[in-house]
């Protein structure tokens, strides 16, 4: 959280100001939850340290606190229970924040505390100093071993964060804003440069805001002066709560919260920062454990891929050439046919070989230990047994290649992942396989609840839903995201009637068109392209997609989670278009 986002969420827990202190929890080591009671109702303001995660915002989130207490958090409730917010205050609107707390102690004497909480990304912190200045403890100390710069140990005078030479935006008039910006190259980075609280990123969408409001009045000034008035009126604003919080989609595909609605985004409003933020940190949490749990799934799939790969190159090894194996039949059935001219003890026999065109001598290598008819009867159990040997080999082969095309395309359903439900049924369909081991069983085996539920039962997550999109033609197309998707999409949530559509011998999602009659061609090539761009060919071009009617398309007994055959197909050649997909209204 930077320090203008901070800025709006400080003039949202101002409410807090005069509150009592009913209730206070540490969730994670570095965050901090207080319940306030405040104006008749209870808040609560959350504050966290967390490196990535840094922020304070009131909170509507209940999160489970640790069995044991931390040594932090029972000092904070020795000292904070009960007291008294007296302000809530942001030093030049940098990402400090200060709160002052009054309380009374064993003597009944009035006492005051202040709680530093430091906002500042890797070196965040929150840290309790009394009322004479000193550290009473911190979330994170810093003994000297980690910095020579600014200890923060407990009995120490609080020092605050080296001081910068900027200026404070919200106490600036419109002419510090000119003064800044006038004959600037780079409009956003001389207002990073010199106020606090702005980022280069957020100073460029501050920038880019307040130019694009500019635009909109009567201009009877330098464009720079109006824009100029803008920035001191937003921060008037923010600091009253009167801008719009948001969840902003950058041009690279992330996400941004922030306190005001920018300027040519895609953007999703909230009432208050605090909604803003609870939306914000719950779907970035969702996502990183996403990302976790997709990295541990890809680590199994990426291993047994390796352990297949190892096996296909021993059968290609044990598969010896063909030829050699009728050589040695051959060479059998020379010394059968010649026994009697044969005498024992040879090292080798010459014989003629009348299978040649014309027929000419060669020379068969002997066992001297072993009579002519003896070598004769060891050639012929090396063929056999290379012959069995090469048959079981090519099997297994084929059966292991089967299984690495199949773990291939897991692996690509597994990019197609959105949610814990998605991951979970790749996650399940690995357990069915036996790749992995069920964690979940084995917990509630030992009388530990599982992640997903509540011991061995439990409460499983709702089947995850494919995509849904609306055809140019205003037609209903669904693209399945992994195989069990695939499967309950195709032969259970489908009608015989529907077009059903899967990219020709390349793994991929399963598409089905919801219209009986006859499909719109705009409406098939939109669907062939959805289902070559949800296949492991997105990036290819010319792509075949067959396409025939549901009812032709079975699950064959004992085939794999995803795997059908079908007939009465037809064939289209797309090349997947993003810009296609993209286009098309996506209803999920």
């Amino acid at each position: 959280m930077d320090g203008l986002t901070l800025a709006r969420s400080v003039a949202e827990i101002q409410c807090l100001a005069g509150g009592k202190v009913e209730k206070i929890q540490q969730p994670e080591k570095d965050e901090l939850l207080f319940v306030v009671h405040s104006c008749g109702k209870n808040e609560r303001p959350l504050i966290s340290a967390s490196p990535e995660n840094c922020r304070i915002q009131l909170t509507e989130a209940k999160p489970a606190s640790p069995v044991d207490a931390p040594i932090f958090l029972m000092l904070l409730r020795k000292y904070l229970l009960n007291a008294r917010i007296n302000s809530i205050r942001q030093p030049n609107s940098d990402r400090v924040v200060v709160v002052e707390f009054e309380a009374l102690n064993e003597l009944r004497d009035c006492t005051r505390f202040f709680l530093h909480c430091e906002i500042m990304g890797k070196h965040s912190n929150i840290i309790l100093v009394d009322g004479n200045g000193r550290i009473v403890d911190a979330v994170r100390r810093v003994s000297p071993s980690m910095s020579s710069v600014r200890l923060i140990l407990p009995k120490l005078e609080y020092s605050a964060p080296p001081a910068q030479d900027k200026l404070d935006p919200a106490k600036a008039a419109a002419e510090d804003f000119l003064n800044v910006l006038s004959d600037a190259p780079r409009p956003d980075k001389a207002l990073s440069a010199a106020f606090f609280g702005l980022s280069p990123s957020i100073a460029a969408l501050l920038f880019d805001r307040c130019a694009a409001e500019a635009k909109s009045r009567p201009v009877h000034s330098d464009a720079i002066e109006t824009v100029s008035d803008c920035l001191a009126g937003f921060y008037r604003d923010l600091l009253n709560a009167r801008t719009v919080p948001c969840i902003a989609l950058l041009p690279s595909g992330g996400r941004i919260l922030l306190p005001f609605r920018p300027f040519g985004l895609e953007c999703r409003e909230f009432p208050t920062l605090g909604a803003a933020a609870d939306e914000f940190y719950r779907s970035r949490a969702e996502n990183e454990s996403i990302k976790r749990r997709t990295a541990a799934v890809e680590r199994v799939i990426s291993n047994a891929v390796q352990r297949l790969e190892r096996k296909i190159e021993k059968f290609n090894l044990a598969i010896c050439d063909e030829a050699e194996l009728e050589k040695l039949r051959h060479f059998g059935e020379l010394l059968t046919a010649n026994l009697h001219a044969l005498p024992p003890r040879a090292e080798n026999a010459k014989v003629l070989d009348y299978y040649r065109d014309p027929p000419e001598y060669i020379v068969i290598p002997l066992d001297n230990s072993v009579s002519p008819a003896d070598n004769a009867q060891k050639y012929y159990k090396q063929y056999r047994k290379g012959k069995v040997a090469r048959e079981t080999a090519v099997v297994q082969r084929e059966t292991a290649v089967a299984e690495l095309s199949y773990l291939r395309g897991l692996h690509c359903d597994l990019s197609n992942c959105a949610s814990e439900s998605d991951l979970n049924e790749i996650r399940q369909e690995l357990v069915e396989q036996g790749l992995i081991r069920d964690s979940s069983r084995r917990k509630a085996e030992r009388g530990k609840p599982s992640k997903n539920g509540k011991g061995a039962k439990g409460s499983k997550l709702p089947p995850s839903r494919p995509h849904k999109y609306l055809s140019s033609d205003g037609i209903e197309i669904f693209v399945g995201k992994n195989n069990t998707q695939n499967d309950r999409l195709t032969f259970k949530q489908s009608a015989p009637e529907d077009t059903w559509l899967h990219t020709k011998d390349i793994h991929g999602s399963h598409v089905i068109i919801r219209f009986a009659g006859e499909i719109p061609p705009k409406t098939l090539e939109e669907a062939a392209a959805l289902a070559a761009y949800h296949s492991q060919a997105r990036g290819s071009s010319a792509v075949p997609v067959d396409y025939t009617k549901r009812r032709y398309v079975k699950k064959p007994s004992s085939a794999k989670p995803g795997s059908v055959i079908y007939t009465n197909q037809r064939t289209l050649i797309i090349t997947p278009d993003e810009d296609m997909i993209n286009s098309l209204k996506k209803l999920n």
